[in-house]
């Protein structure tokens, strides 16, 4: 029995091994458009994810910047307490001065990140009610007065 011939060109002349490979190549391969949508897809998912996690990060900050005025709070308070009188700045906290007199232990050391917010901008101080009441303020995340959200301005208001 005779094995019956190959064909070794296709109707429009084109050789069949060439058609093949051409047919094999596009198979093979990505096109640039369906690359560039698979990018854009991947940027946007990216996109979201990350505005999510970052704007998380600034709410966290905001709440460790509630807690902190809270803390600087009780210190002024045990201030009052020790020495009948509110502190005239946040720096007599960490420092001795003609109210405390000499030899005193501070509350705070002069480097404690408790006197700053959660930004790193210090926090504004203010002696109220003719020395009765104190206000602590924080800018927010921009350090600015006004603002919204983490931008907000932070205040906490004392006895």
């Amino acid at each position: 029995m005779e094995r019956p011939k190959r064909r070794e060109s296709l109707e429009n002349g084109t050789p069949l091994g060439a058609e093949r490979s051409a047919r094999h190549r596009r198979e093979n391969g990505f096109t640039l458009v369906e690359i560039m949508v698979v990018l854009v897809i991947i940027g946007l998912i990216g996109t979201f994810l990350f505005g999510k996690i970052f704007a998380s990060g600034e709410r966290a900050k905001a709440r460790i910047n509630e807690m902190k005025m809270k803390t600087l709070s009780q210190k002024i308070g045990e201030y009052k307490l020790n020495y009948n009188r509110l502190p005239g700045t946040l720096t007599d906290l960490s420092q001795c001065n003609e109210v405390t007199g000499q030899g005193c232990i501070p509350l705070l050391d002069h480097d404690d990140p408790a006197l700053e917010d959660a930004w790193g901008n210090p926090f504004t101080y203010t002696v109220e009610g003719s020395g009765r009441t104190f206000r602590i303020t924080s800018l927010g995340a921009d350090g600015r007065p006004g603002g919204e959200g983490v931008n907000f301005d932070f205040n906490i208001q004392g006895p």
